[in-house]
């Protein structure tokens, strides 16, 4: 499904650019200089993340954020066993095995040094708040009728991270016309992941799978403990390629439509690597608005 769309905004994407192409205003190379300068502005788009580190998320024991770590909370497990309505025991059947990212919106700024008309270098900061969600299957045995098929139910795990990426690249334009022009670009990329919340949640109610407690304690209801914020996550890098498009509406004010596609290492303790992510974006671009030189 994502092919498809990702074929349909470029063939969407280029066939102006490729039906202006014959415009030679930019062949000057004269006329071409004088498009050199500062240029800034902000960049929106739709951020599709890898999923080879959505499994941190899932609950399974032998991550550091872990299931078990609820259950074998006597006070939770008493909690959890009234919501459920256990008449003897509660106990995990199932974890997830493939977790997913839900795609995201992502927003930041950008400055761009233009050498000329076609070619620069840029440096852009954005954003992205990622969501995690599967399922842990629980047994709640046994039933009233002993005869009854087994009492499974399905409990969300969820985990909520957000991800500040910094690009560093380098583009250029094909074609001579002033309006329109198709774009290929890339560079380096330096991202920082930060784990917000993990946690299962069990009768609309969630318990954070993050231990807060130190020296072996755990939680106790009413006690006076002091808790920490461990930070989960870290630096990673990668670099990334760009095929995109310029339309010029005046010549202080522009947009870039585009698709990016990186590789990039995402630190997430046991399941830091490297993975492709995808971010379909529109840059909104502006040059000098006053006196811009022609």
């Amino acid at each position: 499904m994502i092919k498809k769309i990702n074929i349909g905004f470029l063939l969407l994407l280029f066939g102006p650019v490729i039906l202006l192409a014959q415009n030679n205003f930019y062949s000057d190379p004269e006329e071409c200089l004088k498009r050199s300068g500062i240029e800034y502005g902000g960049i929106a788009g739709f951020y599709i993340p890898g999923n080879g580190t959505a499994g941190f998320y899932s609950g399974k024991p032998e991550n550091e954020n872990n299931a078990n770590y609820i259950l074998k909370n006597k006070y939770w497990y008493d909690e959890i066993y009234q919501r459920v309505g256990a008449y003897d025991t509660i106990f995990i059947r199932e974890y997830p095995e493939k977790m997913k990212y839900n795609p995201a919106f992502s927003f930041g700024l950008f400055v761009k040094y233009a050498i000329n008309c076609r070619s620069g270098f840029y440096l852009q900061f954005h954003y992205a708040k990622l969501t995690a969600k599967d399922f842990i299957s629980f047994e709640v045995d046994p039933p009233i009728d002993y005869l009854a098929e087994p009492d499974i139910r399905l409990y969300p795990v969820i985990g909520i991270e957000e991800r500040n990426m910094v690009d560093l690249g380098y583009s250029h334009a094909f074609g001579n016309n002033p309006v329109s022009r198709f774009i290929i670009g890339g560079g380096i990329n330096m991202n920082n992941t930060l784990v917000k919340e993990s946690v299962l949640r069990i009768e609309d109610k969630p318990f954070n799978m993050v231990n807060r407690y130190s020296s072996g304690q755990t939680y106790i209801p009413g006690a006076a403990q002091q808790t920490y914020e461990f930070r989960q996550g870290g630096i990673g890098f990668g670099i990334f390629g760009t095929l995109g498009g310029r339309f010029e509406f005046s010549p202080a004010v522009a947009i870039e439509p585009g698709i990016a596609v990186y590789y990039k290492k995402i630190n997430l303790e046991a399941y830091n690597g490297f993975y492709p992510q995808f971010n379909i974006f529109v840059k909104l671009c502006f040059r000098d608005l006053v006196s811009f030189a022609q």
